[in-house]
């Protein structure tokens, strides 16, 4: 093909008729600009199927991590909602007379307030880092979607902040008094229902004191109710970020 335009263009030239040589010079320039133009197009074509064929992988991964995290979403709140409800409870209880009804609801709730969950720790590298690092969070033609994944890379910082706090508090304050003061054996194995799983020990255990379930004392002492009313303060800092994590969820599965 070349060839054949090579020949066309010297016969024109040998004619010394510069006027149809010119117009053939400019219609070669036509045809090649149209060519590289359709090559191009075939070229963003075929990188555009591409890109979409990528952006649906990245799609299923986003979908699955986002299954996980509406799991471990669904669980934190729920055991924070079981701390604050425990801690409340605690101390909507103190001061009443001990009974063997009244002591159950106390140990249940003695679980309750040592339950933890690290959803913001477990999620330091998020699906959005992960996008970053591959260079394709681009191939993400919603940029609503893009939105959402920041937020909540942003919100499970935010929280993994929180739970340092929490769980410092829990080790430095809270788990040291409630150790010093219950035999925390018996309160698990009453509280989980005898579930062998959950259990501490699958034999008969023996407490260690003979006033180890009562737990007047332990209700009408300051210290502790005040740590019960800051445990209650700590944990609500962490549920309303579960909340808007809770909703960019929500959202990224929508779009």
């Amino acid at each position: 093909m070349i060839g054949f335009f090579r020949k066309i263009r010297k016969k024109l030239a040998d004619d010394n008729r510069p006027l149809k040589y010119l117009s053939y010079a400019i219609g070669e320039i036509v045809l090649v600009v149209i060519g590289i133009l359709i090559a191009l197009q075939i070229n963003n074509w075929n990188q555009n199927r591409l890109d979409k064929n990528e952006e649906a992988l990245l799609f299923g991964a986003i979908a699955r991590k986002m299954n996980h995290n509406r799991f471990q979403h669904q669980r934190g709140l729920k055991i924070y909602t079981e701390v604050v409800n425990g801690a409340r409870k605690l101390i909507k209880l103190s001061g009443k007379p001990m009974h063997d009804g009244l002591r159950i609801h106390i140990e249940q709730s003695l679980f309750d307030v040592k339950k933890r969950f690290l959803m913001g720790k477990s999620n330091q590298t998020s699906v959005y880092d992960e996008l970053i690092a591959s260079g394709k969070l681009s191939l993400l033609r919603s940029k609503k979607l893009r939105q959402e994944l920041t937020q909540l890379k942003a919100n499970l910082q935010l929280l993994a902040a929180y739970e340092d706090q929490q769980n410092n508090f829990m080790d430095n304050h809270l788990s040291p008094a409630l150790n010093r003061q219950l035999d925390y054996i018996s309160i698990i194995n009453i509280a989980v229902n005898n579930d062998s799983i959950n259990k501490v020990e699958d034999f008969d255990y023996e407490p260690l004191s003979a006033n180890a379930n009562d737990y007047s004392n332990l209700l009408q002492d300051r210290t502790f109710l005040n740590l019960l009313a800051e445990l209650v303060t700590q944990t609500n800092t962490l549920l309303p970020i579960y909340q808007r994590m809770g909703e960019n969820i929500q959202r990224i599965d929508s779009i």
